[in-house]
């Protein structure tokens, strides 16, 4: 009687594992076919998930689709003040239209520059993933006034 008993129970356990791993075969299958068939589906969700989590910070542009570079070596980008606080692993969504860029840190979920984008107007065609140059931007000139003291009379 115990030796049917462990023999079904294997029996079982070998049907669970065997329906198991066909599972998750037919799963990374399908994950390989939908890849397969469009390739920038990962490029467009990664990019509409950053996206959406800097609108929750500012507006972004909603008539065009950003281009999304990553900063892999911020050691040659150091010289751009656009890039001086930036780190490897910094998203930069770029906003060619609305000429507008913004460096993203995901690891802090942070917004740490936004810039002016100028895209060169030589005889080549204009590509939205060049990299931003920065121009200084005009910070409004702050007056204090004082206010005269009151003085009181004797």
């Amino acid at each position: 009687m115990y030796k049917k008993i462990v023999k079904i129970g294997f029996t079982v356990f070998i049907a669970i594992l065997i329906f198991g791993s066909l599972g998750v075969a037919g799963y990374f299958y399908q994950q390989y076919k939908e890849i397969k068939d469009n390739p920038n589906k990962i490029s467009t969700d990664e990019i509409n998930s950053i996206a959406s989590t800097i609108s929750k910070f500012m507006d972004l542009p909603t008539d065009e689709t950003p281009t999304l570079a990553t900063v892999t070596d911020k050691e040659k980008l150091k010289e751009q003040d656009f890039f001086k606080k930036s780190e490897n692993g910094d998203k930069i969504l770029i906003y060619a239209n609305a000429k507008k860029a913004i460096l993203y840190r995901p690891s802090t979920e942070k917004i740490i520059e936004v810039a002016p984008l100028l895209i060169g107007s030589g005889s080549q065609e204009e590509t939205p993933t060049e990299m931003p140059e920065v121009t200084p931007t005009e910070m409004p000139e702050i007056t204090l006034v004082e206010t005269p003291e009151e003085t009181q009379e004797d």
